[in-house]
């Protein structure tokens, strides 16, 4: 090929059909230098490829993973919120209840000192039921024996004892 006559125009002077030959040896071996620099192109290509595929299938069953997760990130939050809401609510409800067990407490006390003129007026009420009867004779006997007379009359009376 490097020889200065194996071109086709040389060639084709000398014989038309030799030239035809001239040119496909010479495309051959043009064909087999640019195959022999694709070819190893063609596997990395190839091998390239099958790295990506296996990377993608890999990248799917992570998303998926993913997707999983935070599926399962999702539900654990919500559940979460709920369970600190119900905290939240018992929280309230016992300040509340705390808040009537110390007014309870405010009030029972307060009426505890109550208990002592209670017990004296139960007392005093039991000694006055048995005299009760006479008042009500001498209030009777009063009001019938100054009942007609005028008010100021009455008064005067009354005021006198």
């Amino acid at each position: 090929l490097k020889d200065p006559e194996f071109e086709p125009d040389f060639v084709r002077n000398k014989s038309f059909a030799a030239a035809g030959l001239c040119s496909w040896a010479i495309n051959i071996v043009k064909f087999y230098e640019v195959f022999c620099d694709v070819e190893p192109k063609r596997k990395a290509l190839a091998a390239a490829n099958a790295e990506l595929a296996a990377a993608q299938v890999k990248l799917s069953k992570i998303k998926a993973k993913i997707k999983e997760l935070d599926d399962n990130l999702a539900e654990l939050t919500r559940q979460f919120e709920e369970a600190t809401a119900a905290k939240l609510k018992c929280q309230q409800e016992a300040e509340a209840t705390a808040q009537t067990i110390s007014l309870a407490n405010r009030l029972v006390n307060g009426l505890s000192s109550e208990k002592v003129r209670w017990a004296e007026s139960v007392q005093r009420m039991k000694l006055e039921e048995l005299t009760l009867p006479g008042d009500v004779l001498l209030t009777a006997s009063y009001l019938s024996y100054v009942g007609c007379f005028s008010r100021n009359y009455r008064t005067d009376l009354f005021d006198e004892k």
